[in-house]
């Protein structure tokens, strides 16, 4: 049988992205005496004397608990209803601005991450995007509402205060990269740093440009809380760590923001700052349920890859494939897809959708979707297609060989729309609640090239149409 796995390049294309929090040097604690860290705005549209007033005049009329003993700033009030405290850093390589960073960073400019290829696989073989990069993030997969996050949508606003960890406290600035020990660099759109009001603590105290202001954003990529990177050791990354961990940059819902979103907010030399975050529809906006988080149980692909599903092409020795590929779909919409060698196919993949709260297939009645093979249009590809759950790499009995189907319905230009009884045909059993993943895969001696579109999932006692859908 062919192998069912992902490929080892695409398993470690979702850790691709390296935090901007974990490579960087740990920092003296910087005295007054240090220019880097001059309170001076330049050219800055924050009156750095007016926050600094503003913040000690709230801190001492709050009564909120200090941030840290040696502060007198204190934790930030908390949340409005329906929103979530977290926090951010960035990742991304803009230029010129990682030019004046890099010769100090371990790892230099690679140190800063890239946006394609991430956990969540939303990457063309041209290694462009669906999403543009100034509405893009990743999360952390230790975050309470992780499971689903693939292709979910957070509003994030900024806001004023020291940026804080475990328990939280204020996190020593000498725990993170501090920009201002290494040099000055304006944002791309020519701000200069605002300053850093507690740096003479030792912390790092942000001044929002705007805290009204918010920004909706994808999660397309993974921080890790354990990472596994290729010929290093494993470990831990604190600052993606939610939960059991001791050190003081744990403890908090975790995204990294891209360069182009944080800048939006914040001046990218702040290492990090303290977010309000909350789950929302990607079109409408209109706020949704924070946990369980928001997955797509009916539709996993429409002209894209819906809420809480990554995708992951393998084994493509042409390296042609795309995650939406415009005019190729059914109807002439878009499409997933791919040239794939045999044993090669696609993944959906809902990740840690295995949890309680989440299951997309605990009720599942019938599975559908259109699909083209490329090469031969009207023709059944060689493809088998399986379910399984990826966190523990088992799969249903059960497969469903393309080729030996009849169609539910033809389309024009050699579409075929298949729609397979979710029950009989892969025979789950019991271990149905707890499948998270579906793959096709190649059974041909060739390379197949194919399309797939409208990739549906029936619940409960509907099923689904064999009607098109589409003109």
């Amino acid at each position: 049988m062919a192998n069912r796995r992902l490929p080892a390049a695409w398993q470690l294309a979702a850790l691709l992205l390296l935090p901007l929090l974990l490579a960087a040097p740990r920092a003296a604690a910087q005295g007054s005496g240090s220019s880097s860290n001059s309170n001076s705005t330049g050219s800055s549209n924050v009156d750095m004397t007016a926050a600094v007033n503003a913040a000690t005049a709230e801190n001492l009329a709050s009564g909120r608990a200090r941030a840290a003993a040696n502060t007198s700033f204190t934790v930030p009030p908390p949340p409005p209803p329906g929103w979530e405290r977290a926090r951010a850093s960035w990742y991304g390589t803009p230029k010129p601005f990682v030019d004046t960073f890099s010769p100090s960073r371990g790892g230099g400019e690679s140190a800063f991450g890239i946006l394609e290829w991430g956990g969540c696989g939303y990457t063309n073989a041209d290694g462009s995007m669906p999403f543009p990069r100034d509405a893009v993030t990743s999360f952390a997969d230790t975050n309470p509402d992780f499971p689903g996050s693939c292709g979910r949508c957070y509003e994030v606003r900024c806001v004023n205060g020291p940026v804080l960890g475990r328990n939280d406290q204020a996190v020593p600035a000498e725990y993170w990269y501090y920009f201002p020990k290494y040099g000055s660099a304006p944002d791309d759109m020519g701000r200069s740093f605002p300053g850093n009001p507690a740096y003479k603590d030792d912390y790092v105290f942000v001044t929002c440009w705007d805290p009204s202001k918010s920004v909706r954003v994808h999660v397309v990529d993974i921080c890790p809380c354990w990472y596994e990177p290729k010929g290093e050791p494993p470990r831990a990354q604190a600052s993606c760590c939610y939960t059991n961990s001791t050190n003081p940059k744990s403890g908090q819902r975790e995204m990294d923001l891209s360069f182009w979103v944080y800048e939006q907010l914040a001046h990218p030399m702040y290492s990090e700052m303290m977010l309000d975050i909350r789950p929302v529809d990607c079109g409408s906006g209109a706020a949704l349920p924070m946990s369980p988080g928001y997955i797509n149980r009916d539709t996993l692909y429409d002209d894209m890859v819906t809420t809480g599903w990554s995708w992951f092409p393998y084994i493509t020795p042409t390296h042609n494939f795309n995650v939406t590929a415009p005019g190729w779909g059914y109807g002439g919409s878009a499409a997933a897809c791919a040239e794939v060698g045999p044993g090669g196919g696609m993944t959906w993949w809902c990740r840690g959708c295995n949890r309680p709260g989440y299951q997309p297939f605990a009720s599942a009645s019938s599975v559908s979707f259109w699909v083209r093979d490329r090469y031969h249009p009207g023709t059944a590809p060689p493809l088998k297609m399986m379910i399984a759950q990826q966190e523990d790499d088992t799969y249903c009995p059960g497969e469903a060989y393309l080729t030996s189907l009849t169609p539910s319905a033809r389309g024009e230009d050699g579409w075929l729309q298949f729609t397979l009884p979710f029950d009989s045909t892969f025979n789950c059993g019991d271990k149905k609640s707890t499948r998270d993943k579906i793959s096709f895969q190649s059974v041909g001696g060739a390379n197949t090239w194919f399309c797939l579109d409208e990739l549906k999932v029936a619940q409960g006692g509907s099923s689904s149409s064999s009607s098109t859908t589409k003109k």
